[in-house]
């Protein structure tokens, strides 16, 4: 069985989220197969790697991350979105089994959160916004940097 974190490697992001995040609520790096499935396992939490860079000498990975909370309701994707920046931020200089990160801040998420339907009327363009109060998520972004294990 490999050892974890593997020695002499930068840390698997993912799995240093999977691990930070799980006391919190279920964390995953793959969504469920179904919308049955997502919503029967709420509130949950998906991370993901979005990119990452490594310093000019080599020795420290600064990883770009997304982190969306999955709840029942809006409001409760937000609690866990506070929950979410509270363990991502106070991360830093602490083991989470195993792997020790440097450094932690909130960035803005790359991809687009919402893009509003644009309906073609007469006279231009109108934009809708999202009054779904059925959004189930909250999507946060950070940097991680972390050296080698």
């Amino acid at each position: 069985m490999a050892t974890y974190p593997t020695p002499g490697e930068f840390p698997d992001f993912e799995q240093f989220m999977v691990d930070l995040f799980t006391p919190t609520a279920t964390t995953v790096a793959t969504l469920p197969a179904t919308s049955a499935d997502l919503q029967s396992k709420l509130p949950l939490i998906w991370v993901r790697t979005t990119g990452g860079t490594l310093d000019i000498n080599a020795i420290t990975y600064k990883a770009k991350v997304s982190v969306v909370a999955f709840g029942a309701t809006r409001s409760e994707a937000q609690q866990l979105s506070v929950q979410i920046r509270t363990a991502m931020l106070g991360a830093p200089a602490s083991r989470v089994n195993g792997v020790l990160v440097d450094y932690t801040e909130e960035i803005a998420a790359e991809e687009p959160k919402f893009q509003a339907p644009i309906l073609r009327r007469g006279r231009g363009l109108t934009e809708v916004p999202d009054l779904d109060p059925l959004n189930q998520m909250v999507e946060v972004a950070f940097s991680i940097e972390a050296r080698r294990q």
